[in-house]
């Protein structure tokens, strides 16, 4: 075998097992068993969806004037609380109880409760599922907000993008599972914590990106950098916490690795992603 075979020989060979292995994720992914990454384990179950927006609304629409019909509060409106009544309330003193400023009417065959100041949505009632039960245990808006997205007051425990990653996986190499993109004017009271990953693996934590200017942070090196030093740059970092990681151990510094491994390839990928110029 000559030089020129050879070569040709390898080309050929590394090529087959480069498209064995994506031919092999790409079952994976079709039978449900993929997970983000080698490290991370495979659902427990074959999920039954592939992913979840959750929209959470700091300061929304009163639930009085939009899915929560109470006949009571539109008998009750311009009196004042009974006596046993003791609301929690953070700011100033409670006010007489007033009705909806819109009409409640039954839609669809479900018979859901939508005022109207929905219109549009009361067309596909029976898409929607409508939970009224659910409450806060607090009116300042931090602890609530944390319990919108954890379930808990006090911080510290995984929000619920980080139990979906946690449970469903990611089947995208080159952008994180649990993205979050925040209103461009602030962050909700708390901050990142509303996206923590808890006491779950720490690549389950979200990660933020932005609606306007650059998508994250720091994601690209300065103009000045050439690719190469980048990339040396790189190769020393994730070399030196290896060693680190091989004498210590530490899920947080695991966690560090994999996600300066996933900023190298989301530099590729988010550009595309965050181009909404194609969107039709």
């Amino acid at each position: 075998m000559d030089r020129r075979e050879f070569f040709s020989w390898v080309r050929y060979g590394l090529a087959g097992a480069a498209l064995a292995t994506l031919l092999a994720r790409d079952d994976l992914a079709a039978a449900g068993q993929l997970p983000g990454e080698a490290a991370d384990p495979c659902p427990h179950f074959p999920p039954r969806a592939r992913r979840a927006v959750h929209i959470c609304l700091v300061g929304a629409l009163s639930h009085v004037d939009s899915f929560d019909y109470k006949p009571g509060l539109i008998r009750a409106h311009g009196q004042s609380l009974p006596s046993e009544e003791r609301p929690d309330v953070f700011f100033g003193q409670v006010g007489r109880l007033r009705k909806p400023d819109w009409q409640f009417r039954q839609r669809g065959q479900s018979g859901l409760w939508i005022s109207d100041l929905f219109p549009h949505l009361a067309g596909v009632a029976d898409e929607l599922t409508v939970i009224n039960s659910m409450f806060a245990e607090t009116s300042n808006h931090t602890p609530a907000t944390f319990q919108e997205n954890s379930g808990f007051r006090l911080n510290g425990f995984p929000a619920l993008g980080a139990w979906l990653s946690y449970g469903l996986g990611s089947v995208c190499d080159d952008l994180p599972a649990f993205v979050v993109i925040p209103d461009a004017r602030e962050h909700p009271a708390g901050g990142a914590i509303n996206w923590s990953n808890g006491f779950l693996p720490a690549r389950n934590q979200g990660v933020a990106l932005r609606s306007k200017g650059p998508p994250v942070d720091d994601l690209f090196p300065a103009s000045a950098l050439d690719p190469a030093s980048e990339k040396a740059t790189r190769d020393l970092l994730e070399a030196m916490n290896q060693h680190h990681l091989d004498e210590h151990g530490g899920d947080a510094l695991a966690a560090r690795i994999r996600s300066y491994r996933l900023a190298a390839r989301m530099q590729l990928a988010l550009p595309e992603v965050a181009d909404l110029s194609g969107e039709t």
